[in-house]
């Protein structure tokens, strides 16, 4: 049903509302061309369509009855999908993207992080540097309903760029935000991992970072990074049914879908992953499917997605463990 309203975009995540809804936000997202949106053409589009840099819909809550079925509302501004997450008006959307990450809810509040992208030659695939990762917040209604709409607002900078995406991945465990981002570093591409107290989210101050041996520091300076091999983003999330953490990523240059789990952040150094989904081998000079990350779970099975930048859609895979 997304296709109804898009013709393609990334960098999906899940975000649980309340009992009866899930939100979802996606990064870049292929719309129809209007005179309203035509300037946030990049130039990577054609065919009476262009590219904004974020999208938000709204389903109902995701379970494997409906998982493959389920019917997207998008936020929307004339008819057209739109960006939930705004530039300013002199932030030119050719040369600043704002990429939704991960998000989660917090009490009457929905926070997004995002990062805010710099694309010097839009015309240069790949060319962009991070200038931050921000934090976009929504006081949810007290008779918000479902169609009322979403108003985000965003905080400022949380992570100067230079540092992980920190929120491509975000999930809440006994008090903490935690958090998964990945970065390039020396030629390779790994994760890092950040937490910070509930009632802190939005205070850079008070996050910690793992560091290589496993303890958190205050120190940025001193994050790990572990693995090498990230495509895009991950998920983070916690079993209840294993009691467990499970990280899911796709690997660089195949695309395969590797799944880890840990007891405890202390032993994720030395924590084994294992390859669960082969991808089709593309084409030598194609890309490789990314961003292979679970969406949710439910007891013995998770349910997983990866970009297919073929098609620049989702693909749905069901893990039973």
């Amino acid at each position: 049903s997304r296709l109804e309203h898009i013709r393609g975009q990334d960098g999906v995540s899940s975000i649980a509302f309340d009992d009866n809804t899930t939100l979802w936000t996606f990064a870049d997202t292929i719309v129809p061309l209007t005179e309203k949106n035509k300037s946030a053409a990049d130039g990577h589009t054609g065919n009476g369509y262009t590219m904004i840099s974020n999208s938000l819909a709204r389903t109902e809550k995701i379970t494997p009855s409906n998982v493959s079925s389920i019917k997207f509302s998008y936020y929307t501004e004339n008819g057209i999908v739109a960006q939930f997450i705004k530039n300013t008006r002199k932030e030119d959307p050719m040369h600043h993207r704002l990429w939704a990450l991960d998000g989660l809810r917090i009490g009457n509040r929905v926070y997004v992080y995002y990062a805010h992208i710099f694309v010097p030659d839009y015309r240069k695939f790949l060319d962009f540097s991070v200038k931050y990762i921000g934090l976009a917040v929504w006081d949810i209604p007290q008779k918000w309903r479902p169609g009322d709409g979403f108003d985000f607002k965003r905080t400022g900078v949380l992570f100067p760029g230079g540092c992980p995406f920190f929120g491509a991945a975000a999930m809440i465990r006994d008090g903490y935000v935690y958090l998964a981002g990945h970065s390039e570093k020396d030629g390779s591409h790994p994760l890092s991992f950040a937490r910070v107290k509930v009632e802190c989210i939005s205070d850079f101050r008070s996050y910690e970072f793992l560091d290589s041996e496993g303890k958190w520091t205050p120190d940025l300076e001193k994050c790990g990074y572990f693995l090498g091999d990230v495509a895009g983003e991950c998920s983070l999330s916690y079993s209840e049914y294993y009691g467990v953490f499970d990280l899911f990523y796709a690997r660089m240059f195949t695309g395969e879908t590797v799944h880890i789990n840990f007891n405890s952040f202390s032993r994720f150094p030395a924590a084994k992953g294992r390859v669960i989904y082969r991808p089709v081998p593309h084409e030598k000079g194609k890309m490789w499917p990314y961003s292979g990350k679970e969406i949710f779970s439910w007891n013995k099975t998770n349910y997983l997605i990866f970009i297919d930048p073929e098609i620049y859609q989702p693909i749905l895979v069901e893990y039973n463990r």
